[in-house]
């Protein structure tokens, strides 16, 4: 790495990493995923950048381009053009999933599904957000308050989030709450003790040089010192469990089908409906990020994922069509006498 053109060398190997995690498959055939391949990309380029710092200067500002390049592929490689994201879940589609499960229910689990779906709904949750929600987490504050305090597990962090009586009964999360509740047949800390619950992984890499403090932390991964057993290329290796969002997938799946939903409603549906039902009304998107616990640097993601448009961009299309930027302008549809005539 002393020749002239080292950093040229040192800017190709990255790119060929690059290329590299763009075509890897997993283990079941499939892609990585775009989260993957960008975390492994950047540790890939820290290393290299922290082992040999004479070349930063050169190089740092081309391997934050090829990154750019190589995330925005991954993220159209899969529909060819756009990005593919999960339909979001309207407050009508809602009602009509929730007014199904109260309507067919025979047992608590229906309940609180409905409780989930609402909560998903109402709270911008992540599938995996509900999974450590307690009945103690659940409380009145002063001034007549409801507030649900919960860990989004994602971001590791703890959030409080208010919550009022809907006018309409079938998607009033309280009343949703309430049914859940009276409906439990065994005492339980959980609200929601149908979800499989939620395993925190460790996130300490145990090697022979591994301080005593994080051994004491995590005793039940001192096995990963002993010897790497040797498997067979016959060994089939087993999947994992279904987790939380699989049985979200499944809940809105069942549903969804019986109700006459057209999209194919996700785990992740629910958390861009909220969100967009929120902006639709022309609340401040600040509002809508602290709510949904998005951080300021992954703002131009919270657009691309929650958002169609903000607000502000509604209110300049109703100034290019000669209207009223605060007054909402209704979208006339065809009825079926007029598609035949047309």
């Amino acid at each position: 790495m002393q020749r002239e053109n080292a950093a040229l060398s040192l800017a190709a190997v990255v790119d060929k990493f690059g290329m590299y995690l763009a075509f890897k498959e997993e283990r079941k055939g499939q892609l990585l995923v775009r989260h993957s391949v960008m975390q492994y990309y950047r540790q890939a380029k820290n290393w290299l950048l922290e082992k040999f710092p004479q070349h930063r200067a050169a190089i740092e500002k081309t391997l934050l381009t090829k990154g750019h390049v190589l995330e925005r592929y991954c993220m159209k490689r899969e529909s060819g053009a756009f990005v593919d994201k999960a339909p979001a879940c309207t407050k009508k589609a809602l009602k009509q999933m929730i007014v199904y499960l109260y309507s067919t229910a025979v047992t608590s689990a229906d309940y609180q599904d409905a409780v989930l779906l609402c909560l998903l709904w109402y709270l911008f949750g992540r599938a995996s957000d509900l999974t450590l929600l307690r009945k103690a987490n659940l409380s009145v504050g002063s001034g007549d308050i409801f507030f649900v305090r919960f860990i989004r597990v994602k971001a590791s962090e703890e959030q409080g989030l208010s919550l009022c009586p809907d006018d309409d009964f079938v998607t009033c999360p309280l009343l949703a709450i309430a049914l859940a509740l009276i409906m439990q047949l065994t005492p339980t800390a959980a609200l929601l003790n149908q979800l499989p619950e939620h395993q925190a992984q460790s996130q300490t890499s145990l090697t022979p040089s591994t301080p005593l403090i994080d051994l004491i932390d995590h005793p039940e991964d001192v096995a990963e010192l002993q010897a790497p057993k040797t498997y067979s290329p016959e060994d089939k290796q087993t999947d994992s469990a279904p987790g939380i969002h699989s049985y979200v997938n499944r809940v809105s799946d069942r549903v969804t089908n019986k109700v006459g939903v057209a999209e194919r409603l996700t785990s992740h549906s629910f958390r861009r409906g909220g969100a967009q039902h929120t902006n639709g009304a022309g609340m401040c998107i600040r509002w809508i990020f602290d709510r949904g616990a998005w951080n300021m640097t992954a703002t131009n993601k919270a657009f691309a994922y929650v958002f169609n448009t903000p607000s502000e961009d509604h209110k300049v299309a109703r100034v290019l069509s000669s209207h009223e930027p605060e007054k909402a302008v209704p979208l006339l549809s065809l009825d079926s006498e007029t598609q035949v005539e047309i």
